[in-house]
Order: C-alpha cells, then structure tokens, then sequence
C-alpha cells in the first residue's frame, strides 16, 4: 500500500524521530489495524525534495532503458514505456514523465532499473557505478545479487570490518558487520592495496547486509 502524506510536525529526542503524518481524504484506520505488530505498523516513508529530474539522472535512465531494449529485442521507446508501467504496478505510485518528474522519482526509478537488470541478468555497458544516482541502493543489490560493485561480475562477500585470523566463518554471527561485494579481481585488489586506499579510490564503503 502507498498513500501520498504530509508531514505536519516533528518531536526529535535521543532515541527518535516522531512524526505527525496526514494523509489527505482517505481512511486507513482498519488498514493500520490489520498490519499492526505489538500495536506498531511497519512503514516506509519517502521525502520529495521538490525539484525536477536532472540531466544527470534522465541520462543514467535512458542509457538503462537502451540497455534493457538491446536485451530484450523492445524498442527503446516501447521499453521505456514498459519499464515505466512495471514501476508503477510494484510501488503503486503514480504515472510520471522522465522530462518532468521529480529527482525523488527519478532516483527510485534508476535503483529499480538497475535492479530489474540484476535480476534478469541483463547486461549494462558501463559499471553500474556509473549508473546509480543511490550509491547506499546500489551496494545492497550489489550484494543481495551478488555483483561485483567495482565491474558488476559475479561477486562474493567482502567483509568490511575484519572477522579475524583463525576463526571459523561459517560459525561467526557477521549480521552487524560492515560488508560489500566484491568479484575475485578486486576483492584481491582490496586486500593488497588496503580498504582504506581501495574505498577511497573506488568511491564505495561497507554496508550492513542481512539475508
């Protein structure tokens, strides 16, 4: 379920963030019954920040788009379409314009090109690193799917903060441990020159990943 919703007030303390949230001319009261947990609805909430799409992030689409219709055997303009509606369809938001919409829409719709593309093995000409416009979106698909996040190759677990010499894996909780993922080129390639000097010079950092 997505419903449009106007943040009207905020009290931060230590701990949180509590939010008062209207949304306009509708009733999801039972909705909210329904999904509760302990008395708490899980949810998810996106800020627009209002401004246009830019030139940046219409051409990582368009290149997606073209990447996918080469693929698929679509014409570009009927993939974007496509690929448009598919959107749509899984976040129940409203149809958009690539000339027009916001940068928040444009920036959810490149992370699920780029996962659409994961998912389905399509191949993208430049490194998605190239392509995201999220780079904390695109190192968890990185490792949901397990790409490489430097060349998009296979790729496996990267750990971030150390496990340690001598200990077993596969008996080691890592659940709260910085990772990425990495194919064997540059997962060498990290632990040669370093994390610090590899992060620095590929722009990418750890992140907390659970299955």
């Amino acid at each position: 379920m997505h419903e449009y919703a106007e943040i009207v007030g905020y009290r931060e303390n230590e701990d949180n963030t509590k939010l008062a949230v209207i949304i306009p001319k509708k009733d999801i009261g039972e909705y909210l019954k329904r999904f509760a947990m302990n008395g708490k609805v899980p949810a998810e909430i996106r800020i627009d920040d209002g401004r246009s799409i830019s030139a940046d992030q219409r051409k990582k689409i368009y290149a997606t788009i073209k990447d996918i219709s080469l693929y698929t055997g679509y014409m570009p303009e009927e993939t974007k379409e496509i690929m448009k509606y598919y959107y749509i369809a899984e976040t129940g938001g409203d149809y958009f314009s690539l000339s027009s919409c916001s940068m928040t829409t444009a920036r959810l719709f490149i992370n699920y090109l780029i996962e659409f593309c994961f998912e389905w093995d399509i191949p993208l000409l430049d490194h998605g690193l190239d392509r995201t416009d999220d780079i904390g979106k695109y190192l968890w698909l990185c490792l949901k799917y397990k790409r490489c996040a430097i060349c998009g190759k296979e790729a496996d677990l990267h750990h971030v903060d150390a496990i340690g010499i001598g200990r077993d894996r596969t008996k080691v909780d890592d659940s709260n441990h910085e990772k990425t993922s990495l194919c064997r080129v540059h997962h060498t390639e990290a632990h040669t020159i370093g994390w610090t000097d590899f992060s620095q010079k590929y722009h990418v950092y750890g992140i907390i990943f659970n299955d």
